[in-house]
């Protein structure tokens, strides 16, 4: 297992996540997706590779028992409590969790494949320890998102991250190494938990949409993509404004919205564990269902 970065192990810095990340938009997915795949929101939640500002969305959802997991050792001391909400927390690595299988109710990342060596392991490992539900917000693999690196204005390796901890921080494995910006769609999802749970039926919904969710620090930040130039022109506060105004339009927009930079995904593990290898008749090929954003 590989061992976090030098500036974790000496406890100096305490920070998970980013403060200047705007989570409205994650909320609001994620308070849909709850809904409408009626989530028991008292059942045993993990969240992996978590931040304190995801305790915050979740506990603003309705979440009410949650393990907060990072690679970080963090104390539970550290998490601000509130009456009636069950917060702990677990040092585990997403890559190898060394948790027991089966063991949560739900368990969700969000922005955390990406900064893996290996986000099919860390997926792999989602499936493991979950009885039931898994989600995952990540990056979106569309057509528009490949235009819009080829044309350099998103770069493929996440360099802000890095400059945001000094160099030191938020790369691949929470390293100084900035991490490869790994992408998915419909299809790799349905490959990957096929391969992990070949013995499983489950139920696949996916919501991809845009979402701006960086401060003008944050943009100023990204001087490797042409998405400086428009910066510099229109400052990083006013373009942030405008590019939150775009967004609106975007995801109103059926056909666009499903090009956009991020990736919601949930499956549902049936109750049913077996697709019927081992029975005289096999289970036909349309056993993973859609289930419709």
């Amino acid at each position: 297992m590989e061992a976090p970065s030098p500036a974790l192990e000496t406890g100096a810095r305490h920070e998970l996540g980013s403060a200047t990340k705007d989570r409205r938009q994650f909320a609001k997915v994620l308070a849909d997706y709850v809904q409408k795949s009626c989530i028991d929101l008292n059942g045993n939640t993990l969240i992996v590779g978590g931040s304190f500002e995801d305790v915050k969305v979740l506990r603003g959802v309705g979440f009410r028992r949650m393990t907060l997991s990072n690679i970080q050792p963090v104390s539970p001391a550290m998490i601000p409590q509130e009456d009636g909400v069950s917060v702990d927390a677990v040092c585990a690595d997403v890559e190898d969790m060394r948790l027991a299988s089966d063991s949560y109710d739900f368990v969700i990342a969000h922005d955390v494949l990406h900064h893996c060596r290996s986000p099919h392991i860390a997926l792999g490992e989602m499936l493991r320890v979950s009885r039931r539900h898994v989600a995952v917000l990540d990056l979106n693999d569309s057509l528009c998102m490949s235009t819009l690196v080829k044309l350099n204005f998103t770069f493929p390796y996440e360099l802000p991250a890095v400059i945001h901890h000094n160099y030191e921080s938020g790369g691949v494995r929470n390293s100084c190494i900035p991490n490869f910006a790994y992408r998915w769609n419909r299809n790799d999802m349905f490959k990957a938990v096929s391969s992990f749970l070949p013995e499983r039926e489950f139920d696949l919904h996916v919501h991809s949409y845009w979402d701006f969710n960086v401060d003008g620090k944050e943009l100023a930040r990204r001087k490797q993509t042409r998405l400086h130039i428009l910066t510099d022109i229109l400052g990083p506060e006013t373009f942030v404004s405008a590019l939150r105004s775009l967004q609106i339009v975007l995801n109103r927009i059926p056909v666009v919205h499903g090009q956009g930079n991020k990736f919601f995904c949930s499956l549902r593990r049936k109750t049913s564990s077996s697709r019927g290898w081992h029975g005289t008749a096999t289970t036909s090929s349309s056993t993973v269902n859609s289930v419709p954003p």
